[in-house]
């Protein structure tokens, strides 16, 4: 007997579906599927696993009469109406654990790219320009880094940290005790006076997402290198006044660049200008290692309901 259908809005690994479906669910796998065609047909489903093409609001979710859980392939939570989805019995889940050490890899390789110049040095080489003293880098080792929220990137960061002679302070709101001997439970005044490095690891919250703005930016003792594989606002004027030595970014606040006002417009040509500003295109965690792990991590867990 079926336990019901599951549709997949995304490009998943095929360990999910094929899991799934030797679990008793049928599966439809749409990764091309439109958010529009999935509020039209949600209604026939009992689970849904999306990442962020397809956002489970109250509008659709309210259509989806027969749905028991929700779930997001990767970390975020806020494509999914959670207290609408609480109220209505609806499971909903993420998967961090799955692309956590990915993300905590790209940070790394990220900040080592700022420090010793890769980056430029790579343009400018091959445009024929052996610029050796002009990227004369700086090392890691001695340095003070300081995370913003502790959680399955930021823990995955700082274990990579570890090999290289770092002190690492981490502040999280919602977590205390995690201190050892690698990494410090801090408060963000500390970090504020002792950073040469900020790496943040938040989630997208209506709490977060203007937590770290200009006066946040500007409350550091000393210029320092900033990496963000999570999201901000006002990193280029930090940068431009020489608050921010460097600064690596995964993501945009608004990423869709074809639809770009003139003033979004105006401000990205800024911050690719910018020679010391190393920017991707939300990577952070898609590895193809990542991909199987989230798969894993989602199979597991609905498998935990018990449904």
């Amino acid at each position: 007997m079926s336990k019901g259908k599951v549709l997949i809005t995304d490009d998943l690994h095929s360990l999910l579906k094929e899991g799934l479906i030797a679990d008793g669910f049928e599966v439809d796998d749409r990764p091309n599927i439109a958010p529009e065609q999935v509020l039209a047909i949600i209604n026939e489903y009992t689970g849904l696993v999306i990442n962020s093409k397809v956002y489970a609001g109250g509008e659709l979710l309210g259509k989806a009469t027969k749905l028991k859980f929700v779930c997001r392939a990767g970390s975020g939570l806020e494509v999914i109406d959670l207290p609408f989805a609480a109220a209505h019995n609806i499971a909903a889940f993420n998967s961090p654990e799955g692309n956590r050490n990915a993300v905590g890899e790209q940070a790394l390789g990220m900040l080592l790219g700022l420090l010793n110049n890769i980056v430029i040095a790579n343009g400018e080489t091959k445009n024929s320009q052996w610029l050796r003293e002009k990227n004369r880098g700086e090392e890691l080792s001695g340095k003070t880094v300081g995370l913003i929220a502790y959680g399955n990137t930021g823990e995955a960061f700082a274990k990579l940290l570890r090999g290289f002679d770092v002190q690492i302070l981490a502040y999280d709101k919602y977590k205390t005790g995690f201190g050892n001997e690698y990494v410090k439970e801090s408060t963000l005044e500390e970090i504020f006076g002792k950073a040469d490095v900020l790496s943040l690891h938040l989630p997208l919250t209506t709490e977060t997402q203007y937590m770290v703005d200009y006066n946040f930016l500007s409350s550091f003792k000393k210029p320092y290198w900033f990496i963000n594989t999570s999201r901000t606002a006002d990193m280029l004027r930090a940068v431009e006044e020489g608050k921010i030595k460097g600064a690596a970014l995964d993501v945009l606040e608004n990423e869709k660049l074809s639809s770009y006002t003139a003033e979004e417009q105006e401000l990205y040509n800024r911050i690719v200008a910018k020679p010391n500003i190393i920017l991707t295109p939300h990577i952070a965690g898609w590895t193809h290692e990542s991909k199987r792990k989230i798969a894993e991590t989602l199979l597991n867990k609905i498998r935990a309901l018990a449904l």
